[in-house]
């Protein structure tokens, strides 16, 4: 969404980064949004509607081109163990595998893949921010399309207990408390 883009692009100005590379990745769809005969054949009740197949193997496949273009030794992701039990492909067995075939596609040049975060929960992720002085009232977890968090949507209501379960100020300006 443009919001997140917006976010991305001031947190970059901020960040020691050469160049921020934007990709194109609109043709990816949540299964939500495949043809009513896949979901009929392939999905189950408890499918996530949010889930976009090969997702994360896009992304990192494409992250491993430009850093190898760079000469980059690695490129990292920000899940967190909160993903590990609803996104399949961000987990240490996805990520060794993923090694394996970016090892495979570029003998000439391994490209590593970091999930830093992996092993903390987003509380303790936002703590680490702080510690840190990450810009962290530069970021955006809203699914609308407000010029400002709605304050209602899965994205607002996690973000909105992170920061009390952390025991931190949640200095984001919402339409709606």
């Amino acid at each position: 969404n443009d919001r997140e883009l917006e976010a991305v692009k001031r947190i970059t100005s901020q960040a020691v980064c050469s160049e921020l590379r934007i990709v194109d990745t609109s043709f990816l769809r949540e299964v939500v949004d495949f043809p009513e005969a896949f979901k009929q054949r392939r999905l189950t009740q408890e499918t996530p509607s949010v889930i976009i197949p090969f997702r994360n193997i896009i992304f990192y496949s494409i992250a491993a081109h430009i850093a190898l273009y760079e000469e980059a030794d690695n490129v990292a992701g920000g899940h967190t163990s909160e993903d590990l039990s609803r996104i399949p492909d961000v987990g240490p067995v996805f990520v060794d595998m993923l090694e394996n075939i970016l090892k495979i596609s570029a003998p000439f040049g391994c490209v590593r893949v970091l999930t830093p975060l992996i092993g903390m929960n987003k509380v303790e992720v936002v703590k680490l921010g702080v510690k840190l002085n990450a810009p962290l009232s530069l970021t955006w977890s809203c699914w609308s399309v407000l010029d400002k968090h709605c304050g209602k949507c899965p994205g607002c209501l996690s973000r909105k207990a992170v920061f009390a379960n952390a025991g931190l100020v949640d200095g984001t300006e919402y339409a709606e408390a």
